[in-house]
């Protein structure tokens, strides 16, 4: 486990994202504290609500949910943030916590038995870390209890259940590095994108992929049948694997038919261009929002932007009630790290894929804020695995 102390990648919204404008520095700073206490407590109340009903009740209830992660290669692959509760703050790609079916956001309500509301950061990584090899959690799912519910996408051109092979990992065999297959829901929609998720249900996609420039290829001697490639010189590639020959075929036949109409039409560069004409609020369940610090690149000046991120695109306002956005920073293939710039203590920097490209820095007013909003930006940047 991971127990760094970074925000949650997808959940409740941050307490912070609720700073107006108009609100004076030392009042913001005082109400932001009394409505984090609020929240915190709200939560504790509500995750203790629903252990006494789990009590009483035979059945699971809905926002509660068992998941046991097995350690593989000394970790569990997630991470962990807070105290009294701990939150789930990321999950890494390929790790028992995805496949066991752990979310981002999830309360720890419970490790192997022992209730762990009440329990500070250190003792639950202490007793994550007690030796034991499998993790026993009990959860509270909180990724929909306090956001709006989301429109379902129109109907996909294609979509179903397909094998995607995972990263190369650590093993104890001959080679020290092995590769897994996990079964995926694909659906190819409208907008050119190849969008895949844990399971039918989900609404959160683990990635997606513009399919601008890619084309199918058979995959041979992998020990899969029916496999297939689907790549771009440069880009990134997946190798997937269908149920029956016909299966494979359908999709291939999908996915080249995209990838043409793609080339004629950037569906990704329409979307952002709407959302640069639309109010921050129009922006359905972003990434991350909040106030961010800009340096400015012509002056060298810092500037208060209201921000949104939305699919590794981020969307600049001058306010939370602006009718438009002053801009758009496109963040596909970007690397985000801490920096000391100017002398400002939460600052962070984005590194462009190739040199041509423009550096951006950023600072916040925390060093919380400056957590939740590196963890958002790597969560936003790795799930959109368009590249360049």
């Amino acid at each position: 486990m991971h127990a760094l102390d970074a925000a949650p990648l997808a959940g409740p919204p941050d307490r912070k994202q609720l700073e107006v404008s108009v609100v004076p520095l030392a009042a913001a700073h005082s109400l932001r504290q009394r409505l984090e206490q609020v929240f915190r407590t709200m939560l504790m109340l509500w995750c203790k609500e629903n252990c006494a009903l789990r009590s009483l009740h035979p059945f699971d209830s809905e926002s509660d949910k068992a998941v046991t992660v097995s350690r593989e290669s000394g970790e569990f692959g997630f991470r962990i943030h807070g105290s009294r509760p701990v939150v789930v703050s990321a999950i890494e790609p390929d790790t028992p916590a995805e496949t066991c079916g752990l979310e981002v956001g999830d309360i720890i309500i419970s490790i192997n038995g022992s209730n762990v509301l009440d329990a500070s950061h250190s003792d639950v990584v202490r007793l994550a870390h007690a030796g034991c090899d499998t993790l026993r959690l009990e959860v509270a799912r909180t990724c929909d209890v306090l956001t709006p519910l989301v429109t379902p996408d129109p109907t996909p051109l294609c979509a179903g259940y397909l094998y995607k092979l995972g990263g190369a990992r650590h093993s104890s065999g001959a080679s020290g590095v092995s590769r897994t297959w996990h079964r995926r829901w694909f659906a190819l929609k409208k907008d050119h994108c190849l969008y895949y998720y844990k399971s039918e249900t989900e609404q959160h996609p683990l990635g997606a992929v513009h399919l601008l420039d890619y084309s199918v290829h058979a995959l041979a001697d992998v020990g899969k049948p029916f496999s297939f490639t689907v790549a771009k010189f440069g880009g990134v590639t997946l190798h997937l694997a269908a149920h029956t020959d016909d299966a494979r075929n359908r999709w291939g036949q999908v996915i080249t038919q995209a990838a043409a109409q793609a080339s004629q039409r950037d569906e990704l560069l329409e979307v952002s261009a709407r959302r640069v004409q639309q109010a921050p609020s129009a922006i359905t369940s972003p990434d991350c929002f909040g106030f961010l610090h800009k340096l400015g690149a012509r002056w060298h000046q810092w500037k208060r932007r209201y921000c949104v991120l939305k699919d590794a695109c981020l969307y600049l306002y001058h306010d939370t009630e602006a009718n438009q956005a002053i801009g758009v920073v496109y963040l596909h293939g970007y690397r985000v790290q801490s920096t000391s710039i100017g002398g400002k203590r939460h600052a962070f920097e984005l590194l462009p894929p190739e040199p041509k490209f423009r550096h951006f820095y950023f600072y916040t007013e925390s060093d919380s804020d400056k957590k939740r909003w590196l963890a958002a930006l790597e969560y936003s940047i790795d799930r959109w695995i368009k590249v360049g």
